[in-house]
């Protein structure tokens, strides 16, 4: 019984710190960075298609190996620039509280990091069988809107929130 005990603690310990290890991930051909955790990879295909069953998925997803902790990079086809940021954050901002009217809003605000101007919003909304903490970063990359967004389940996000917060404290437009 100890025996059993003491190897859950091992791999708790050891799955923990693996989570919090943060390395450089470069997406959009170079031109986005953000530290991310190590253990992440590109969400498989069965995943992709289930967490985004229209055919508008992200340009890149990376995700833990249960797809329940992902950030996802959508560089749209939609025209912006830095200058339409606060009128494209209230258009988006009506979209997802009309979208979402149940969700709990934490932040919805546009603000300067590293000197460029993102849209942020942060939420819990309903899922099929969950509820989901989602953070999102949108700002113009190469005239055309970026929308960075983080997500966990409410069930990991004791885990993994802090962790998502830096990583998207850590977006770095070139």
């Amino acid at each position: 019984m100890k025996i059993t005990s003491f190897i859950f603690i091992i791999l708790f310990i050891t799955s923990s710190a693996h989570a919090d290890e943060l390395i450089e991930h470069k997406a959009l051909n170079g031109k986005v960075s953000l530290d991310i955790p190590a253990s992440f990879t590109p969400m498989p295909r069965h995943l992709l298609e289930l967490k985004y069953p229209s055919s508008k998925r992200p340009t890149e997803v990376l995700s833990d190996e249960t797809g329940g902790v992902s950030i996802a990079f959508n560089h749209t086809l939609v025209k912006m620039s830095s200058a339409q940021v606060k009128e494209a954050h209230a258009a988006m901002s009506k979209m997802f509280h009309n979208m979402y009217p149940s969700a709990k809003w934490i932040r919805d605000e546009t603000k300067n990091i590293k000197g460029r101007p993102f849209m942020v919003f942060e939420l819990v909304t309903p899922a099929m069988d969950t509820k989901i903490h989602n953070i999102m970063y949108g700002t113009p990359v190469d005239n055309r809107f970026l929308l960075v967004s983080f997500n966990t389940t409410v069930e990991q996000a004791t885990q993994w929130l802090p962790i998502g917060k830096r990583m998207m404290d850590s977006i770095s437009i070139k």
